[in-house]
């Protein structure tokens, strides 16, 4: 067996054999239980019609379980799983065979593998692995170089880029002593990712959504720790994108901490946590929640997530980075001392929620450029200087001004979630004669935007009794629409409840349609022409919605189903969603529209503690809303020769009655 420099591990080995039986017990006891499962596998001589990244951690758990232990049953099943990938003759199936996911995933394993334990491979079986990883190696490097300028290889802030690269520099790094040549592959990864993290959002954020940070995101830390291993550059020190992600994925977690915020493309609602960053961060960074957090996954959350997920190759995978990773000196702390409130400037991402309770109430709202500010300024960059088409954003659906909220433990506004042709129609925003953004319903639907094509959270302001936010996103609508202004202002009172304004200008007439997306059905009272109210349950949570028009409006219920493959290299496995939809559309075409909604959520079988009373008065609409003994007015007012809309508000707490204006 090896005795030291094994490929990424930054630990002396034989600690980290004590470690296994102190600090880092509950670990080994995962890489343990994670190793029995591979021994009951049965491996086909023929690649699997599908996704095959769980090669490339199993491979990469068995050589450290047999690293650690020295057990021959451990090297005999690491030497059949990479056997048994290095002779297949190509990695992946159906679509980008040999030079994606599947190929770069089993490129690291097989990589760790081969190095952890070629001194114990006979000479046959070290010329199978080793020629196997040179040619894979070889068919990932030539591709890069060949796309260049489109395609992942230059769609450096996208996770196929990070995993692809990865494989590549690991590959690399494990055969450059004996074959030189492999130096071009490591250099080709470092100059790869020094464009992308110059590039990424210092505030964390992630356009492609949870599921996408957990499956991508965590090889950014992969590769940052493999260089700071091998060549002693420290990303962890320069990043201010690894230093702050967790706390996005912190705040895109629903307050049950089990299931997630499902912006962008999410598969479904528990595919999100990633022990590996969780320790990584903790461990880079001293930082105590990340610690917490990652010991409430593994201690509580682990096997529900691994149920409930339908990405591969899943967390349970993962132990291999959790026991490299973890450091027993890092405290932990819960997040009671973090704030209620948080905006990432790069995505216009808000969340806002009332506690860190498990039922607590918790809304996402997000407006911003494609794939995130700092980004989209890049891809332009890129395009004018190069002419490279790095506009890989397939995964950030048209969701500007749309909203998730979850409340006492249940989703009471949802998304869609995953889909390769998204559209707004699937999300909680506003069609305009039934259209939505420009390039609604294709795989990219940015290919074709100009470079002032984006939305923008325009206001936020959080105050005692309030927080404001208010995204305007006009120039990303259908051009034959001519929309001028298309601005959702939020306000959240904290006694509990939202209230949402939507103003929206033309140059043409049209009707305009307000959508509302649900899990269950609701019960609607038409109050007026211009007023309605809905009531629905969902399980644990309920909720009012008071909507007002400034025209006639009606509403309408309906379902919308959206069935979507999984992965293009398993054609016949998808997931599907069937929402309740909820459409309050202008009863005629006008250049000018606006929509005025409350959402009053409580706990199913108690009565909702808002009183609203609406009142009309020469073109100011007034919401009085009494709640618990407080009383809060809100005043809405729209000047008919300029559409300029003030929302002013007063409460028995703010200023003595004072009115405070939001809107600027």
């Amino acid at each position: 067996m090896k005795v030291n420099n094994y490929l990424f591990l930054d630990q002396d080995v034989n600690q980290l054999r004590k470690d296994i039986y102190t600090t880092k017990k509950k670990f080994f006891d995962r890489l343990a239980n994670q190793c029995k499962r591979y021994l009951k596998v049965n491996l086909p001589d023929e690649h699997p019609k599908e996704s095959t990244t769980y090669y490339g951690m199993a491979i990469a758990n068995l050589s450290l379980m047999y690293v650690l232990t020295g057990q021959k049953q451990y090297l005999n099943e690491s030497k059949r799983w990479m056997l048994t990938v290095s002779n297949y003759p190509h990695w992946g199936n159906a679509h980008l065979v040999d030079v994606d996911l599947s190929a770069a995933w089993i490129l690291f394993g097989l990589s760790i593998g081969y190095d952890w334990l070629k001194d114990d491979l006979t000479e046959a079986e070290s010329t199978t692995i080793k020629n196997k990883l040179l040619l894979q190696g070889k068919r990932m490097y030539d591709y890069k170089i060949k796309t260049e300028g489109q395609g992942w290889s230059t769609n450096y802030w996208q996770n196929h880029n990070w995993i692809n690269l990865n494989g590549l520099a690991t590959a690399g790094y494990a055969l450059v002593e004996d074959e030189p040549t492999c130096q071009s592959w490591i250099d080709s990864a470092k100059s790869n990712f020094e464009t992308v993290f110059e590039g990424l959002p210092e505030d964390g954020s992630s356009y492609e959504g949870v599921v996408y940070w957990r499956y991508g995101a965590m090889w950014l830390f992969v590769y940052a720790h493999l260089l700071k291993e091998r060549e002693g550059y420290n990303y962890f020190k320069e990043s201010e994108f690894l230093r702050n992600t967790f706390y996005y994925r912190l705040y895109q977690s629903a307050p049950n901490l089990a299931e997630q915020i499902p912006f962008g493309d999410c598969h479904d609602r528990y595919s999100g946590h990633s022990t590996a960053i969780y320790y990584k961060v903790a461990a880079e960074y001293n930082n105590e929640h990340a610690q917490y957090m990652g010991d409430e996954v593994v201690d509580k959350l682990l096997y529900e997530e691994a149920y409930n997920s339908n990405v591969k190759p899943g967390i349970l995978p993962e132990c291999f980075f959790e026991l490299i990773f973890y450091n027993d000196s890092v405290n932990k702390k819960n997040f009671d001392d973090l704030p209620l409130v948080k905006k990432f400037d790069d995505l216009g991402l808000v969340v806002v929620r009332n506690s860190w309770e498990k039922d607590a109430l918790h809304l996402s709202f997000k407006c911003s450029p494609p794939g995130g500010a700092k980004q989209w300024n890049r891809l332009w960059k890129l395009k004018n200087e190069k002419n490279y088409n790095s506009f890989g954003l397939s995964h950030h659906h048209p969701d500007n001004n749309s909203f998730i909220l979850n409340a006492f433990g249940e989703f009471m506004a949802i998304d869609e979630g995953y889909n390769r042709k998204p559209e707004l129609a699937t999300h909680n925003g506003i069609l305009v004669d039934g259209l939505g953004y420009h390039g609604d319903g294709q795989k990219n639907v940015y290919q074709d935007y100009s470079e002032d094509m984006y939305g923008k959270v325009t206001d936020f302001s959080d105050g005692d009794t309030y927080v404001y936010f208010a995204g305007e996103t006009a120039k990303t609508y259908d051009k034959q629409l001519n929309m001028k202004k298309a601005k959702r202002h939020i306000i959240y009172l904290k006694s509990g409840m939202f209230i949402m304004v939507d103003e929206l200008l033309s140059e043409d007439p049209h009707k305009y349609s307000w959508l509302l997306h649900t899990d269950t059905e609701s019960d609607i009272y038409k109050e007026s022409d211009h007023q309605q109210k809905v009531v629905y349950n969902n399980g644990k949570s309920s909720m009012e919605v008071l909507q007002w028009s400034k025209y006639r409006a009606s509403f309408e219920q309906s379902e919308k189903y959206v069935k979507e493959i999984m992965t293009t290299q398993e054609p016949d496995n998808y997931r599907d969603i069937l929402m309740k939809r909820l459409t309050y559309s202008m009863d005629d075409t006008q250049k000018d529209a606006l929509f005025v909604s409350t959402f009053c959520p409580y706990q199913t079988n108690q009565d909702n503690p808002f009183n609203i009373t609406l009142n009309e008065d020469q073109h100011n609409l007034i919401l009085d809303i009494e709640a618990n003994g407080e009383h809060t007015q809100l005043s809405i007012k729209q000047d008919e020769s300029t559409n300029e809309l003030s929302i002013e508000l007063s409460h028995n707490e703010l200023n003595d009655g004072n009115k405070k204006r939001l809107t600027r």
